[in-house]
């Protein structure tokens, strides 16, 4: 099992054109992202606190749910 962060995970997403890849791109521009959390509710509340413009809280679900499997592998 790899041991990697939620935000080394979405910088694999960039440049997709779809909703995952936006929020990739908003994340690796945020400077206050959290960039070694690991855990589904901190990175939740600091997107429910800071959100991104366009992109809702279910597509962060989606890749967070797509970042277990990505460790996994």
């Amino acid at each position: 099992m790899k041991e990697r962060s939620y935000y080394q995970y979405m910088k694999t997403r960039l440049g997709s054109k779809d909703q995952e890849g936006q929020l990739a791109h908003h994340i690796v521009d945020d400077m206050s992202f959290p960039k070694y959390e690991t855990d589904y509710d901190k990175i939740s509340d600091y997107l429910e606190k800071n959100p991104y413009l366009n992109i809702s809280l279910d597509t962060f679900d989606d890749t967070f749910s797509d970042y277990k499997e990505w460790l996994k592998s």
